[in-house]
């Protein structure tokens, strides 16, 4: 068995990268991010090349930002024995003081090595090594290579019993159908941007910038940039924000509201809105925190299943198992929270699963049954994928499906859902709704005696 591992998709900070959408039209036709050529034979020995090896044409480039920390707690993210340290940045003790709940994205990446480290998992890891291609071939799964090297790629193919892909979804950007987007891009190439390419406030310095969505991306990057921003930086939602956080991000008031885009005008560069408003030309930047979609190139046959889906993962049962074929399965393609103690619980079922250790799976009628529910209530997008609110259904679906550990073996036992880490959940995001208000409310004092000074002039 091999993790599905595509060295491409790496998620550290890469800010040397430039950083933008490679060709938008593409990413609106859903052919942007395409399986590699293959060499004719194996092993093989090639050039470098921009298909191959770009990290824009590959979709490879990080999305994390300069001053990313995590939105969940060390509670809620960590494995079941493997605790988040008490590293806190300075920045996080300067917004949210001393008991930041928030860890700093070199805090998250250094836990996430030594969970390997410790027990020399690092043995059993293949490195700047991309998965091209993962095919079954008489009942094996036959898996194209290819390595990295300074010079040339190296290519070889190898077989498995059991394929666990666990990319991620959060490499190819989902921007909206807007009319008139394309050839405003065209018109105004650079001005479109995605939240994946964010990677500080100061870029911005001085520019008009529209921020769209309403999420989590959306509040940072608008907060991020407000202290260089041209103001006031426009937020542009299409409803309501996500219930959790509220208004409490959007309610500064260096922050114009807006309602959902409706048009972009290449000729005059104007925006226009849902409620009949123009924005007009002269926006120097509209960033989309308007999230990703699913693409998994290598694995031809899924990816041919998502493109006829709107934004999910088809053909799975409980976003793990494959419905069809046993020996296929995922981790981490989902969303909703309990980041990354979710995967803990999906790496434990489909290890057991695949192992022959684990309970039968439902009859693949009742595993299709579940998703055509799940479609019919949720469509797509991240309310189909998401796993909130149900959590501790969620968990003990799987907890039920991976059972104990067979004795005489080292596997891990899964605590049964804990209800009071719902507790810790419904609180985190106390501290950040906190340090919203705190920021307007001194961006209001300050605009009060503003106003102040100038009415004592007159």
């Amino acid at each position: 068995m091999l993790a599905g591992n595509n060295a491409d998709r790496r998620r550290v900070y890469t800010p040397h990268l430039p950083a933008k959408i490679p060709s938008l039209r593409a990413l609106l036709a859903g052919t942007a991010d395409v399986a590699v050529a293959l060499p004719a034979h194996f092993p093989a020995s090639t050039d470098k090349s921009e298909a191959v090896n770009s990290h824009q044409a590959r979709f490879s480039d990080s999305a994390q930002h300069e001053h990313l920390h995590s939105n969940i707690t060390p509670e809620i993210m960590a494995f079941s024995d493997d605790p988040f340290p008490g590293t806190l940045s300075a920045r996080a003790v300067d917004k949210y003081g001393p008991d930041a709940p928030y860890r700093h994205r070199e805090v998250i990446r250094e836990w996430v090595e030594r969970v390997f480290l410790r027990g020399d998992h690092q043995r059993l890891l293949e490195l700047n090594t991309t998965v091209e291609r993962a095919e079954k071939k008489d009942g094996e799964w036959v898996l194209t290579l290819r390595r990295e090297g300074p010079f040339r790629d190296y290519w070889w193919q190898e077989g498995f019993d059991a394929l666990v892909v666990a990319t991620g979804h959060y490499n190819v950007p989902w921007l909206p159908e807007i009319p008139g987007l394309l050839e405003y891009d065209e018109r105004f190439p650079g001005r479109i941007q995605h939240s994946k390419h964010f990677r500080n406030g100061d870029r911005y310095k001085g520019k008009s910038v529209v921020v769209v969505g309403g999420s989590v991306s959306a509040h940072e990057i608008v907060h991020e940039i407000l202290p260089f921003a041209r103001h006031p930086v426009y937020a542009s939602l299409r409803g309501d924000p996500i219930p959790s956080f509220g208004w409490a991000p959007f309610l500064h008031p260096h922050i114009a509201l807006k309602k959902q885009i409706v048009r972009l005008d290449p000729a005059t560069g104007c925006i226009h809105f849902s409620d009949g408003s123009v924005i007009p030309g002269g926006v120097d930047h509209i960033i989309f925190a308007t999230g990703f979609t699913f693409s998994v190139p290598y694995l031809p046959h899924v990816q041919a299943r998502i493109q006829k889906a709107y934004r999910r993962l088809p053909g799975v049962y409980q976003h793990t198992f494959d419905t069809l074929d046993p020996s296929l399965a995922f981790v981490g393609m989902l969303g909703g929270g309990f980041t990354f103690r979710v995967y803990e619980w999906q790496a434990v079922a489909v290890a057991r699963h695949l192992a022959g250790r684990a309970r039968a799976l439902p009859p693949i009628a009742e595993q299709q049954a579940w998703e055509a529910q799940r479609v019919a209530l949720k469509k797509g997008g991240k309310d189909y994928y998401s796993i909130a609110p149900d959590y501790e259904a969620y968990f003990e679906v799987l907890r039920e499906i991976a059972g104990d550990p067979a004795p005489g073996t080292t596997g891990r036992s899964l605590p049964k859902f804990d209800p009071e880490l719902l507790k810790i959940w419904a609180g985190m995001v106390a501290p950040k709704i906190k340090s919203f208000e705190d920021s307007t409310r001194k961006a209001e004092e300050e605009e009060a005696r503003k106003r102040q000074v100038v009415k004592a002039k007159l």
